[in-house]
This record gives structure tokens, sequence and C-alpha cells, in this order.
């Protein structure tokens, strides 16, 4: 497979900030580019929506995870969970393959 080399401008700090955040989710400007266009070509649209969670939002979400403990939500069991994943992909399978249209 050949490759094309790509040049693109951007601003100095913008990217050592991003090169900073992808290195935390172990990954490269690169790669991160790459696996970008290759999303915008499966899907038609431009996405891609990676993020790492900061200490504010995890507290954030234990705090809405214990209100919801107090007002009497539990959660599901795990046969629940498997079960509706189970629906899903009954769903899925059941549709045709777009691929052969």
């Amino acid at each position: 497979m050949q490759s094309v080399n790509m040049s693109i401008r951007t601003d100095p700090e913008l990217k050592a900030k991003a090169e900073e955040i992808l290195s935390q989710l172990g990954m490269t400007m690169n790669g991160t580019i790459n696996m970008f266009l290759q999303q915008i070509v499966r899907d038609r649209a431009v996405p891609l929506s990676l993020s790492l969670s900061t200490p504010e939002s995890l507290y954030a979400d234990l705090l809405r995870a214990r209100q919801e403990r107090e007002q009497g939500y539990h959660g599901r069991s795990g046969h629940e969970v498997l079960a509706e994943l189970d629906r899903i992909i009954d769903v899925i399978e059941a549709e045709p393959d777009e691929k052969a249209i």
C-alpha cells in the first residue's frame, strides 16, 4: 500500500497540547489523523470524539449515581443488560445488509 505525505498548518501550542493528550491515550498524531480520515470515509460524516475524563466530570458522575441510589434506583442486573444486548443484536442482524444493496 502506498502512502501520501500531507502537510497541515497549525498553531505550535495547539499541536503540543494535542500531542500531550494523545500520548496519554497511547496514540500518535499520525495514527489519530488516519483514524479520523478512516471514520470520515466509513460514516460519511465528520466525527470521532475521544476524551480524557476530568476529575470534575468523574466527581459529577459519582454524585449523580449517589443521588440516583438515594432515590431508589438500583441499576440493572447483568442478566438484564445481556438480554438487552441480545435484543439489539437480533434487530441489527435482521436488517438487510447495506453493502449488498
